[in-house]
């Protein structure tokens, strides 16, 4: 009898805990639904904004973490990004919807600067799956133009170019280029040190902060008024007639 009351218990309990994930997975969806207007609102503003996006980044010193020297100079090329979830576009969502309310989309857009990278708008998909009890992000490839200066590092024209002889230097130059910005367009997630690494991490880097708080990097990046008021103040010493005689103390 005590075995089938502890089992009942643990019973009751597991559905318990089935009831607290669905409240969580609601409370979610709702917060997603709620909040994208308003996401899509700042991003009209933000667009208004010279090179905000390019400050964020500069600001944020994981990034650069993430992405190789040569991206550096290409970030000011950055007009927008944006994270738009699926979930947010269906009024009555099913539970099959429901399962994937976590896939989301990265949308980047790139302005022309003297001709160094087309114009383009760059989406990237992806989606939330379960491995091994765990979360992990994985995406489908996406095609992006890069800046012709990183040419001689693109790895898929390295491989168009050269085809499977690859010269020292041109495996140097693919390394290279696989750790580049660029490269996480064409990241899935589900080729392990064969493609851009860090990506998930990178992923969620951009999703979870850089997306969410771009206007505090922004507002901490911009000059600091009492800072500068002052280094305007006079020196309490300036004005003050220095003692040049030669007697001794």
């Amino acid at each position: 009898e005590e075995s089938n009351a502890l089992q009942q218990s643990l019973d009751e309990l597991a559905s318990l805990e089935k009831d607290m994930s669905v409240a969580e997975r609601d409370s979610e969806v709702f917060r997603i639904k709620r909040t994208q207007h308003i996401y899509a609102s700042r991003r009209d503003i933000l667009n208004k904004i010279p090179t905000f996006w390019y400050i964020v980044l500069a600001e944020n010193d994981d990034f650069a973490e993430y992405i190789s020297v040569e991206d550096l100079k290409y970030l000011e090329l950055i007009d927008n990004i944006y994270v738009h979830y699926n979930i947010a576009d269906i009024e009555n969502p099913s539970e099959d919807d429901l399962k994937h309310f976590k896939d989301f989309y990265i949308t980047i857009d790139f302005s022309s600067k003297d001709g160094v990278i087309p114009d383009q708008k760059v989406t990237k998909h992806f989606k939330t799956i379960i491995e091994d009890g765990e979360e992990k992000i994985i995406s489908e490839p996406v095609d992006i133009k890069w800046p012709h200066e990183l040419d001689a590092i693109n790895p898929a024209l390295i491989k168009k170019n050269k085809g499977k002889q690859l010269s020292a230097d041109d495996k140097k130059n693919y390394r290279l280029g696989m750790k580049s910005f660029f490269s996480w367009f064409a990241w899935t997630g589900e080729k392990p040190g064969k493609e851009f690494r860090n990506g998930e991490d990178l992923t969620r880097l951009i999703v979870d902060d850089l997306f969410l708080n771009a206007t505090k990097y922004y507002v901490l990046a911009l000059p600091n008024d009492e800072d500068s008021d002052d280094s305007n103040e006079d020196d309490s010493s300036e004005g003050e007639e220095l003692d040049l005689s030669d007697d001794e103390v």
